[in-house]
């Protein structure tokens, strides 16, 4: 990775206040992040990665360039890859360097005299290989697709045919070459992978389970290939959907797809940013940062599509079908996956994740039903595409979990409180969510006089105990959520009460004085290596900076039984939410040199893949801006050598910026996307600060709390500065890199 600090200056600030967010250069910003390879890779684990939403590729050095494909809707988890893809010349050229440059998206290959780009149309299911080749005497040029050995191909997607999906089929005509799987899927995943060429002839050769397309040899042409899938084929023909997918991205061509994927890309970058720096000789900080924006590339590549960015499989991968933990999606692995993109602006991809939830919405219930005997919603741990929990009723590890569901409910919640779409509240959010709540609510027992869960799985870890804290936690944050939801949308007036009465004589978290405990003791045999008291902390959001009993849960987060224990281990995150920056920072450091094992940024872990970098982003998030409890906090865990700046989303649509220098936060800059309200908590303290209105500088409040409202119009811009040193003080800049 390279990289260098932006120029830092503690007399200058980068807030636009006209756009009301920090004013980058991100083309040059982001190319301090690209990855570069200067020598030839031959390790397919070590493959630079690209991606185009739907779809992405890993790319080595082998006979040529070689790719493995995958697409995120190809097969059920993603369980199967699609295939390789194979560009050789006579003669042959070694690699000088391959860059992956994140603000384009393209993937980059440069030989002696030979150029070759790696792109896609945004967000679809095809891309391209661009070849810029002004050598003489190129006597041939060939692209291979390919298929490894499927004969002994096991079931690791749990797919209902696995004979379908050991068949290839291939066909090679004067328009394109390709072959297929899972043709037979009665469940209607299934691919093609096929290829045609735009700027010169070629010819097309079908051998077994490869096919072959003869290019002839030119100063520039394109190749364009695809992973059409049968789900979102029309009739479910994804042969005809990857001639008409080849033959419509040919007729726009290259240049233009190439602009339009820059373009995505582009507007994908803006609508955040982050430095994370230091001060430091080891420059940590720095490569932290170079990681925050690989990681956030590498999930939106796949992030797109009609399912979710399996944990394990993603869209990046050089393993042919070999995988594991692909029959199901792990909700503790997705969330880590998922959830720091609310924060980034990105609603839309944690809007992927939960889609497969609330579309689910019908066999979750009958599931429950059938299961339980219960009208209301369990989700399972391990859930299949469909709804299915066959990963987890047969699993000691899971099939106890009943928190599952509030976390599915109360991710679309948040998206909600992200987006203000109070359409999705009203018909997927709060339907859900109140599903959960009646299934929590029927589980429970009371005692005449406290309501207690008197046997589940603490997650994975602690098997059928009594009170576990995730119960005890799911009824904390969901039913007081919903009740105030049903409220707001006036619905269920009927059930509120029920529900009021069991938050207010629900049985106290169990706690041994001065931490909490992950279930009543006397504590259960530990089956897996999860630090499940300190879910409290994060996702439950139950406690953190601020609230009364931050020293016992810093303390069960000190006594934690399993630091950094896995490749999910979401410890940084939750210490960024007590405030321990230095922790935060240390958890950071001591993920990446424990999980990122190659220089492409992945891992050997085999219980997970892309989980560690999802947490890292989160991690740096929380670090930067909180307002996860309705308050909205800069810089609330950040080591005292921090060179930060950031523009991230807030709650209920604030975008919010700021910057930190040699101990000192300048500003807070806040754009109101809907007009809410908020709090502020004073990043100075006592300090006397002001809020002033950015299109006339009025000033709106002057006050010297370490907390205060402000009410907001929307698609307005305010800024939050010290009556002492106010914004106007330091010298305007843009951010480069």
């Amino acid at each position: 990775m390279t990289g260098a600090s932006a120029t830092a200056s503690t007399t200058d600030a980068a807030f636009d206040t006209t756009a009301g967010v920090l004013n980058v250069d991100r083309a040059s910003y982001l190319s301090k992040h690209d990855i570069v390879y200067n020598r030839a890779n031959t390790n397919p684990l070590y493959g630079l990665t690209v991606g185009n939403g739907r779809m992405g590729a890993m790319a080595w050095q082998q006979n040529g360039l070689t790719m493995q494909v995958s697409g995120v809707d190809t097969s059920q988890q993603t369980a199967f890859g699609a295939g390789l893809v194979n560009l050789s010349t006579t003669p042959q050229q070694d690699i000088a360097q391959q860059r992956l440059s994140l603000y384009d998206g393209t993937l980059t290959t440069r030989y002696d005299n030979r150029t070759v780009t790696v792109m896609g149309s945004p967000n679809s299911e095809v891309m391209g290989i661009h070849v810029d080749d002004n050598r003489t005497g190129v006597q041939a040029v060939q692209l291979d697709l390919s298929l490894w050995d499927v004969s002994n191909l096991g079931n690791s997607g749990d797919v209902p045919n696995l004979d379908t999906w050991k068949q290839v089929s291939t066909f090679a005509d004067s328009a394109a070459a390709g072959l297929s799987r899972g043709q037979a899927d009665p469940q209607n995943f299934g691919y093609t992978l096929a290829a045609t060429v735009e700027g010169t002839s070629f010819t097309t050769q079908a051998s077994g389970n490869k096919v072959s397309l003869r290019i002839t040899p030119s100063t520039s042409y394109t190749i364009w290939f695809t992973a059409s899938t049968r789900l979102n084929a029309p009739n479910h023909d994804s042969v005809t959907q990857a001639r008409n997918a080849l033959n419509q991205v040919r007729n726009t061509g290259y240049t233009t797809t190439l602009n339009n994927f820059r373009n995505w890309w582009h507007a994908f970058w803006d609508r955040s940013f982050v430095q994370y720096s230091n001060s430091n000789s080891s420059r940590d900080a720095d490569y932290m940062e170079n990681v925050y924006y690989l990681s956030t590339y590498m999930i939106a590549a796949g992030g797109y599509a009609n399912y979710p960015y399996h944990f394990i499989n993603g869209v990046f991968r050089a393993t042919q079908d070999s995988t594991k933990w692909s029959n199901a999606y792990w909700y503790w692995n997705q969330r880590d996956v998922y959830n720091s993109f609310l924060s980034s602006n990105h609603v839309d991809l944690l809007s992927t994740l939960n889609n497969m939830y609330s579309r689910n919405f019908g066999n979750l219930k009958s599931l429950t039903q059938s299961r339980y005997g219960i009208d209301g919603i369990w989700v399972p741990e391990t859930m299949g595409w469909d709804g299915n929990a066959r990963g987890t009723v047969n699993s000691d590890y899971t099939k106890n979990i009943y928190s599952t569901g509030t976390e599915a409910a109360y991710n679309m919640y948040l998206q909600y409180r992200y987006s203000n779409d109070v359409n999705y509240l009203r018909n997927t959010a709060y339907p859900f969510m109140r599903e959960v709540v009646k299934f929590y609510a029927a589980k429970l027992s009371f005692n005449g006089s406290k309501y207690y869960m008197a046997t589940s799985n603490a997650h994975e870890t602690y098997w059928n105990v009594p009170n576990a804290i995730t119960d005890l936690a799911s009824v904390r944050l969901l039913f007081p959520l919903t009740v105030q939801t049903s409220e707001q949308l006036g619905l269920d007036a009927n059930l509120r009460a029920q529900w009021t009465n069991i938050v207010n004589n629900l049985i106290a978290y169990p706690t041994d004085g001065s931490a909490y405990l992950p279930h009543q003791p006397p504590i259960a045999q530990t089956r897996n290596g999860e630090n499940v008291a300190s879910e409290l902390i994060w996702p439950y959001d139950q406690t953190g900076i601020g609230f009364p009993d931050q020293q016992m849960a810093t303390t069960t987060w000190n006594r934690r039984p399993f630091p950094y224990g896995n490749v999910w281990a979401n410890d940084a995150v939750q210490a960024a939410r007590l405030g321990l920056g230095d922790q935060a920072y240390q958890g950071m450091r001591t993920m990446l040199q424990k999980y990122q094992n190659y220089p492409n940024g992945m891992t050997n872990n085999t219980n997970g893949v892309f989980e560690y970098l999802g947490v890292h982003l989160a991690a740096m998030n929380e670090s930067l801006m909180q307002s996860y409890n309705g308050k909205i906090r800069v810089f609330p865990a950040v080591p005292s050598d921090l060179v930060g700046k950031f523009t991230l989303l807030a709650k209920d649509g604030f975008l919010v910026s700021s910057e930190r220098e040699a101990g000192e936060t300048k500003y807070v800059g806040i754009r109101s996307l809907y007009g809410k309200s908020t709090r502020v908590v004073n990043p100075w303290g006592t300090q006397q600060v002001r809020v002033r209105r950015a299109s006339d500088n009025a000033i709106l409040t002057t006050t010297s709390s370490a907390e205060f409202d402000l009410a907001t119009t929307a698609n307005t811009v305010y800024v939050v500065e010290r009556t002492a040193k106010p914004l106007t003080s330091y010298a305007a800049t843009r951010l480069t890199g």
